[in-house]
């Protein structure tokens, strides 16, 4: 009980403060007459002063004197209050008031020049950013600022001499193109601006559209240059209702406008063209526009990846060459390393493409890159092979014969008196003798000395061959490389 009735003096005590406050505030703003204050200071012997005779009036009858007369609000000089409201039409109208007064006979829905010859619908193309190419899925994304612009006789106002910008709420209320991206993959990607379009209407009735688009674009490549080609991906754009008949798709005076910082890691970003793609359906011929943009693969990180590991790996199984036969354990795991190598390299330069069936400019690189690692291994086999042999190739005597390898490894003799010998049957002209068997150090010899001569020939032959075929490689796919 003491502590409620402690918190009702609280409550009464703030209430009581608030009002004196209000009070307070409404008398020095005028609502209340000022009341006459009491002269509560003391006299020269510190006594109170004697209260004064009538030093509160009593309240009048008349109602005039309850309130006091409003304060009178200063004007500014040069300013003519009186005639102030007095302006002239054109002043009195307002983009709103045009455009409600225009959208009352105004359809959406009806096209302009209904039944009359097809409206042209001027398209220009701001690319405001290109990238994204990806070769294993053949697509690219580019954001560009689609701006159109056409003739609305509705929408003609001369009475308000100035444009019109309506915001994205109240562009439903006007008939626009129904455009779309014949080559589009996949859209909607959600800006951070929400969605990004802007409409004017000028006083003759121009209309000036323009909308952001952020797409994913199929392109059609073609890769046998490949790493030296050239790619020309394009932006289609149609009207997908109106055909020819109603609507007109036509490029403005620059129609293809490039942001000055677009840049690709992986192209050169050449140059652009412009064109129109009209299309013959079932229903009819629609109009439509095709923007080319054109782009040259860098050379660059394809010869720090790939053609240069494979210059080194096919150098590095020469190497054999110079490790003497007797010695195979090396000469075999150097070979093995180097053909698994570049087939790993080949396989990897392919996984990045897409799975086609035509062979590509770096196939013909890396196949015979192969081929020359492959080769190294097989010259070691041969020579391994004659290295190893103590007599003749182990043919059967009747292919030795057959095929000409005894009349050629025959020793010949000569007689006495230096006369020749008969190559065929390896006997006299007058008379015939007996041929001597050579030993088994003179086969060994003989093979050893063959498998080393067969190393000298392909220090000089792979290499030379490897070399023209640099030469030729270079030269011509060079001269079609617009790098």
């Amino acid at each position: 009980m003491e502590m409620s009735k402690h918190m009702l003096v609280k409550l009464s005590l703030l209430v009581c403060a608030v009002l004196s406050q209000y009070g307070t505030v409404l008398e020095a703003m005028g609502v209340f007459p000022r009341r006459y204050a009491r002269d509560v200071s003391r006299t020269e012997n510190g006594e109170l002063p004697l209260p004064a005779v009538n030093s509160v009036k009593p309240p009048s009858d008349d109602p005039l004197e309850t309130f006091p007369v409003p304060r009178e609000i200063p004007q500014d000089e040069g300013v003519d209050f009186d005639n102030a409201t007095e302006r002239s039409t054109e002043d009195n109208v307002s983009p709103t008031k045009v455009f409600v007064s225009m959208l009352k006979k105004y359809d959406e829905r009806v096209r302009p020049d209904f039944k009359g010859p097809p409206v042209k619908i001027f398209c220009q193309l701001v690319v405001n950013n290109l990238g994204s190419v990806k070769a294993e899925t053949m697509d690219y994304i580019v954001t560009v600022f689609v701006r159109q612009r056409w003739i609305d006789s509705r929408l003609q106002h001369f009475d308000y001499n100035d444009t019109i910008i309506l915001s994205t709420r109240n562009l439903d209320k006007i008939w626009v193109p129904d455009i779309f991206f014949v080559n589009e993959k996949a859209a909607g990607f959600i800006s951070t601006t929400g969605n990004n379009a802007m409409l004017r209407i000028y006083p003759n009735g121009e209309v000036l559209y323009s909308e952001k688009y952020t797409m994913l674009l199929k392109c059609r490549m073609n890769f046998q240059m490949f790493p030296m080609d050239t790619q020309v991906c394009t932006l289609q754009t149609e009207s997908y209702s109106h055909t020819d008949k109603d609507l007109l798709l036509i490029w403005d005076e620059n129609p293809v406008v490039l942001s000055g910082d677009i840049e690709l890691p992986e192209y050169i970003l050449r140059g652009r063209r412009f064109t129109t793609c009209d299309l013959d359906r079932e229903i009819g011929t629609f109009s439509c526009l095709e923007a080319q943009f054109k782009l040259v693969r860098r050379l660059g990180f394809y010869l720090l990846s790939s053609y240069i590991p494979s210059i080194m790996i096919t150098v590095l199984s020469w190497l054999t060459f110079w490790i003497s036969p007797e010695i195979a354990p090396a000469r075999v795991a150097l070979g093995i390393t180097t053909v698994l190598t570049s087939t790993a390299l080949f396989g990897v330069n392919r996984q990045t493409m897409p799975r086609f069936s035509y062979i590509r400019a770096m196939d013909i690189w890396m196949m015979v890159c192969i081929s020359f690692v492959f080769g190294a291994l097989v010259e070691f086999i041969a020579v391994h092979f004659i290295f190893k042999r103590h007599k003749k190739f182990g043919f059967p005597k009747k292919v030795r014969n057959l095929v000409g390898l005894n009349k050629h490894w025959r020793f010949k003799y000569r007689k006495q008196d230096n006369s020749p010998l008969d190559v065929e049957s390896a006997t006299p002209k007058k008379k015939r003798r007996r041929l001597r068997k050579r030993t088994l150090a003179e086969v060994t010899l003989l093979y050893q000395t063959r498998a080393r001569r067969i190393d000298l020939v392909s220090r000089v032959v792979f290499p030379s061959l490897f070399t023209f075929f640099n030469i030729g490689y270079w030269t011509i796919y060079l001269s079609w490389y617009e790098a």
